[in-house]
C-alpha cells in the first residue's frame, strides 16, 4: 500500500486503500527519506524541505505529524490561511528514536523562546544545525566527512557536543594528524570560529516577537545561550 501526495493546495498525502488524508507543511517539497521507518507506528518517514541554498530540510512521520503521540507536544506550521500545524521530527521528545530532537538535538536556539538547535541530517558536505522554530542556522566547518551528535555536554553551556571528522587532507592545522575532533559548537575555542551563523528559510514563521531570544550575539553574530544552559538544554523548554 503507497499513498499518494496531492500537491494541490494544501499538500496532503492520500492512502486509497484506507481513503486516510494526511495533512503536510506547505510551501516546500517532500520526498521519501531513504525508506526510513518511524519506531512508533511503522509509517515511513518523508523530508520536508525548502528552496534555495539556506532553505531548511525536516523528516517527519506523517501519522505522527497530524496525530502526535505525546501529550502537549510541540507543533509547528498552521499560521497561514489553510494550513494545518503538526509535529515533525525535529520536535518529537521520543528519547530513542534516531530521528528526534532528543537525539538530533544540540542546544537551545539563541535568537528564539522555545527553539532547540538540531543536527541536519541531510545537509552534507555543507553540515550544518537548524532550529526547529525559527530562521536561525549555524554552518559547521566546511570539508567534514561527518558530523554526529554526542552524549557529552559541554561543561560551559550545557550543550551536546558534536563529533567532527575532516576529509583527509583538510583539517584544520591545530588538529595535526588527526581529522577527528569533539566539542561544543557555541564555546570550542577551535569550532566556534570555523562556524557561520545565518538566518535561512524555514516552513516556521517567528511570530510577533519582533526580538531577540535568550541570547547575545558576539563575534559577528553568533550567540550564546543564557538562562536555559543548565540541564536538558533540549527538553527544557515549556512545550514539552
Amino acid at each position: 500500500r503507497y499513498m499518494r501526495l496531492i500537491a494541490a493546495p494544501p499538500p496532503r498525502l492520500y492512502c486509497p486503500t484506507c481513503d486516510e488524508i494526511y495533512n503536510v507543511p506547505q510551501g516546500g517539497a517532500i520526498k521519501l527519506y531513504k525508506g526510513l521507518e518511524c519506531p512508533l507506528d511503522g509509517f515511513e518517514l518523508v523530508l520536508f524541505s525548502l528552496a534555495g541554498a539556506d532553505g531548511k530540510t525536516s523528516p517527519l512521520c506523517p501519522f505522527c505529524f497530524n496525530h502526535p503521540p505525546f501529550e502537549d507536544a510541540g507543533k509547528v506550521g498552521g499560521q497561514t490561511p489553510g494550513s494545518v500545524g503538526g509535529m515533525p521530527c525535529t520536535l518529537c521528545p521520543h528519547p530513542t528514536c534516531r530521528h528526534s530532537l532528543a537525539r538530533k538535538g544540540v542546544a537551545a536556539c539563541p535568537e528564539c523562546e522555545g527553539g532547540s538547535l538540531v543536527l541536519d541530517p541531510v545537509s552534507a558536505p555543507a553540515w550544518r544545525v537548524d532550529c526547529n522554530r525559527c530562521s536561525f542556522l549555524i554552518y559547521l566547518p566546511k570539508d567534514l566527512h561527518s558530523a554526529k551528535v554526542t552524549k557529552s555536554v559541554c561543561d560551559e553551556c550545557g550543550s551536546k557536543q558534536l563529533a567532527l571528522d575532516w576529509k583527509k587532507g583538510c583539517t584544520p592545522w591545530q588538529l595535526g594528524d588527526t581529522t577527528a575532533h569533539s566539542g561544543c559548537v557555541i564555546c570550542d575555542e577551535l569550532l566556534e570560529p570555523l562556524c557561520k551563523v545565518k538566518h535561512g528559510r524555514s516552513f516556521v514563521a517567528r511570530g510577533g516577537r519582533g526580538g531577540r531570544g535568550r541570547g547575545r550575539g558576539r563575534r559577528g553574530g553568533r550567540g550564546r545561550a543564557r538562562g536555559r544552559a543548565r540541564g536538558d538544554p533540549l527538553m527544557s523548554f515549556s512545550d514539552f
